[in-house]
């Protein structure tokens, strides 16, 4: 168990004033959500503010290192290698049926990272398109792991998110495609929520500020996870 006992933080307008809590050890976080949902920056956002989180793994990361082993695969075996499932490209945008399949292949991967974690005790938090609640909530869940989603509720606040990462990949043509995806997996985090509200948030982040993107995942992390949390 980490503990924390009266902490001040101020980092620009962020600010926590003498907040205590216990985090159970291990503690994952794995943050999903469409291109553009601001996955990578809240992680990274939560990293700086929230010093009991360590690692940050994105998923991005996961599907090179696997890609490169099926190719190593591919090379030394052929026979046996056949055609498995290769991990999407980076230039390719997943409807939610592919993003399922490539969490399939990584799955057992993801699984493996948070036992690593868990055994070194080292809070860390996991993010990427590929983390799909119905494939890896199974096998991998627990009271120190929590999903959370990140999404839109309409076409236009998505649009004006991707637009200025790569209006090329991300131009407005695709914006309907993307955004099926954005539903349907707020969809299934809403119905998962609705079974499991302790494990499961999904947040509208079409007209939040990244501080208050940070502060509802506090919030919710600091809340549902059985903590003893009190302001002096």
């Amino acid at each position: 168990m980490i503990q924390l006992d009266k902490v001040s933080k101020k980092l620009g307008i962020f600010e926590l004033k003498d907040i205590s809590f216990s985090l159970p050890v291990g503690y994952i976080c794995g943050i999903a959500g469409r291109n553009g949902a601001g996955k990578t920056t809240i992680s990274y956002e939560l990293l700086k503010k929230m010093d009991y989180f360590r690692i940050v793994q994105e998923t991005d990361i996961l599907r090179e290192i696997i890609r490169g082993y099926n190719d190593y695969l591919s090379q030394s075996m052929p026979n046996i290698y056949g055609n498995f499932e290769e991990p999407a490209s980076h230039s390719e945008l997943l409807s939610y049926d592919r993003a399922k399949k490539q969490c399939i292949i990584m799955k057992n991967s993801i699984d493996e990272i948070i036992k690593r974690q868990n055994r070194k005790c080292i809070p860390t938090i996991i993010c990427g398109v590929h983390i799909i609640p119905e494939i890896l909530y199974d096998t991998i869940s627990g009271e120190n792991i929590k999903y959370i989603n990140l999404y839109f509720d309409c076409e236009k606040d998505l649009y004006s998110h991707l637009k200025i990462r790569d209006n090329n990949k991300y131009g407005e043509k695709n914006i309907p495609f993307l955004f099926k995806m954005n539903s349907e997996l707020r969809d299934k985090f809403f119905y998962m929520q609705s079974k499991s509200p302790e494990t499961f948030i999904s947040i509208n982040v079409g007209k939040l500020t990244i501080n208050e993107t940070v502060n509802t995942i506090l919030e919710f992390v600091q809340n549902k996870t059985n903590f003893d949390i009190h302001k002096t």
